[in-house]
């Protein structure tokens, strides 16, 4: 399905933090269900955006691997469907900023991506933008992304453009239940879907209650929209930006988690941390886990 002129491990040859070796994965929280017993579960779990984004090409294999050992408990992918109906993973509207669309499809590289079939898409090099040394790397299909994780590593589903790929709920929950590697993964609590439109979270709620669900935003609400957020998400995924501790406050009084995107600097890591946010997630999971050790990947007892 994909293929690679060199190998990811030589790739990273010369990165001084390609020995990391992950830490244990412990169970997720469940979201919407609720749980019996004790699970164990990080302080703060740390997500890898789009992968490992800010070492490897965004929303490939090579990214989800670097994700896989850094030791984060999760990375993310953003998922749209192709002309053909075939989900994949891609984060923008056009296939320009990350791809050679423009050399193998001249005047179609700003073209909506999912005008274009399975077959168009994998002729599409997704790793040369980011870097010669990942030339070759192909656009994923959604399964490759429980290929990687295995038992290794959760994954954060991103329906990135409901209205560009209409039923693609429908067609993300089918490989969920239908595919045994995502069977394995939602039955361990290492799946979550999430996005920004809440009329298709509505939607996927309802396909797959057994998936926990997270309400992407890009500020925290009022306390009224939270209430209606906690009827089908068990978290809010919010911008660090402006988080602060009254909108942390708020989110917890709905009875929700705290996620918050896209921390790559230092200092907001750390504030983040004091807010005492549930999930980070990061372009830089390698690095964040290396500094951060007791903090991502310390055990706690939840019930």
């Amino acid at each position: 399905m994909r293929t690679r002129t060199t190998p990811l491990t030589d790739r990273l040859a010369t990165d001084p933090l390609r020995w990391i070796r992950p830490t244990a994965l412990p169970t997720a929280p469940r979201g919407r269900e609720d749980t019996a017993g004790m699970t164990t579960a990080p302080a703060h779990l740390l997500i890898g955006h789009r992968g490992a984004a800010g070492v490897a090409p965004e929303n490939t294999v090579a990214a989800f691997e670097v994700a896989r050992s850094s030791g984060a408990q999760f990375f993310e992918l953003d998922v749209q469907l192709s002309a053909d109906g075939v989900p994949f993973a891609f984060h923008d509207p056009t296939p320009a900023r990350t791809t050679n669309a423009a050399e193998v499809f001249p005047g179609r590289e700003n073209d909506p991506v999912t005008s274009f079939t399975w077959a168009e898409l994998q002729q599409l090099d997704a790793g040369s933008p980011f870097s010669d040394a990942f030339r070759g790397e192909r656009i994923p299909h959604l399964d490759d992304a429980a290929e990687v994780a295995r038992d290794a590593i959760g994954v954060f589903i991103e329906i990135k453009s409901p209205v560009t790929s209409p039923g693609i709920e429908h067609i993300i929950g089918e490989r969920l239940r239908s595919d045994p590697r995502w069977q394995r993964l939602v039955r361990d609590g290492r799946i979550e879907v999430l996005g920004f439109d809440a009329a298709s979270n509505q939607r996927f709620a309802v396909l797959a209650p057994e998936v926990p669900l997270q309400q992407l935003v890009y500020r925290v609400p009022d306390a009224e929209t939270l209430a209606r957020i906690s009827t089908y998400a068990g978290q809010v995924g919010s911008n660090h930006r402006w988080l602060n501790a009254a909108a942390v406050d708020r989110v917890r009084a709905a009875g929700l988690g705290m996620s918050v995107y896209t921390v790559n600097a230092e200092r907001n890591f750390n504030r983040m941390v004091a807010l005492g946010v549930d999930r980070i997630t990061t372009d830089f999971p390698v690095e964040f886990s290396r500094k951060h050790p007791a903090t991502v990947g310390h055990a706690v007892a939840v019930r």
